[in-house]
């Protein structure tokens, strides 16, 4: 597994005109289980199909940030 630093380099872009988020943005989440999230946006991918089909495009600095959320789940702080 790549570290963050490698995987922002070479997947993901820093603008996205689609989510009214940018690179460095506080946003908050509510996962399944109700319990409120906040992290920083990363960057975007347009690029994979299944971000395409689910309008997920957002890549958090989480432990999992190379999962990406949709920009309808956050809402910017």
């Amino acid at each position: 597994m790549r570290d963050i630093k490698t995987f922002i380099q070479e997947d993901l872009i820093a603008e996205c005109a689609i989510t009214g988020l940018e690179v460095g943005d506080l946003v908050s989440w509510v996962n399944a289980a109700g319990v409120k999230w906040e992290n920083k946006v990363i960057g975007f991918n347009l690029t994979d199909e299944y971000n395409a089909k689910y309008e997920k495009y957002v890549h958090l600095d989480t432990d999992s940030f190379w999962f990406p959320y949709s920009h309808k789940e956050l809402t910017k702080i």
